[in-house]
């Protein structure tokens, strides 16, 4: 699991390395310390998958960047996503009271920590086109990270202050009282090994906007439970939270595919995918 149990890497037998996000795709999206140290534990996370019997990741686009940066055979690769209680979710989201909303307009809601291949600013330069489409519209990010300062400048810049708000770390239970209260979730990542938070709003019965980029093809059809904009376009990424924003039936429909795509994903499912898998070896 990332970088765990790399001193034990070839000294055990079977070893079954499990890869959630492949550290050297992450770094190729960072800056500075962040890049050099994601860097160097990508270096203990190639030399330990190599000295595995048996590699899981998440997705098919990890496992195509396992095989391109550390030079493992597919067949040695094995695809598991990641546990996700979808019925606890659910049974908690169901136990939230919402509150009085103090605003009429719509709700967009992100979660992210906040580092660059997160593209958190790009949503909100794209706010700034919605919010003269949509008054009132409302674009809610929660989590913290090294990109907070500069994406709370640019909402200054922009003049955004009353359209988005960084509302910080948030509670489980402030959280999914955020998820039940708005009608789009949108996370325009360029990089992911495997979206969890994408499930998070699968789970909640939302349609998502997202970009058509890395795993997140393989949980969002286009069309289907999400829209797909292209990366670095800001001008698409804004049409389609327009597009969202305003169709309320397309919004419910998108919404209701999801609740029935998430349940592929439950925790029961994917322990089934692992122990097929680890029982092999």
């Amino acid at each position: 699991l990332d970088m765990d149990g790399f001193t034990l890497a070839g000294r055990v037998r079977p070893f079954v390395s499990y890869i959630l996000g492949v550290l050297a795709d992450e770094a190729g999206f960072e800056r500075g310390w962040a890049a050099k140290l994601l860097s160097l534990q990508a270096d203990a996370e190639r030399r330990c998958s190599q000295k595995a019997d048996l590699v899981l990741t998440t997705s098919n686009y990890s496992r195509e960047r396992l095989a391109d940066l550390y030079g493992i055979q597919k067949t040695r690769i094995g695809i598991v996503p990641p546990a996700f209680d979808v019925e606890r979710w659910q049974r908690d989201l169901e136990g939230v009271t919402l509150l009085p909303p103090t605003h009429r307009g719509p709700v967009v809601f992100c979660v992210a920590h906040m580092y660059p291949r997160k593209n958190i600013a790009a949503l909100v330069r794209a706010s700034h086109s919605l919010a003269e489409a949509v008054p009132g519209v409302s674009v809610r990010i929660a989590g913290h990270g090294p990109e907070r300062t500069s994406i709370d400048q640019l909402i200054s810049q922009l003049g955004l202050q009353r359209t988005v708000k960084l509302v910080g770390q948030l509670s489980h239970r402030e959280l999914l009282t955020e998820y039940r209260a708005c009608d789009v979730f949108c996370l325009p990542s360029l990089q992911e090994g495997f979206g969890i938070v994408y499930l998070e709003a699968m789970a909640s019965g939302k349609p998502i906007v997202a970009c058509r980029v890395s795993s997140t093809p393989e949980l969002i059809d286009d069309g289907v439970n999400g829209l797909l904009a292209t990366p670095y376009d800001d001008g698409d990424l804004a049409a389609k939270l327009l597009r969202l924003i305003t169709d309320n039936e397309l919004r419910s429909r998108m919404g209701e595919a999801n609740r029935i795509k998430v349940k592929r994903y439950s925790a029961g499912e994917t322990v089934r995918r692992l122990v097929a898998l680890v029982a092999r070896v």
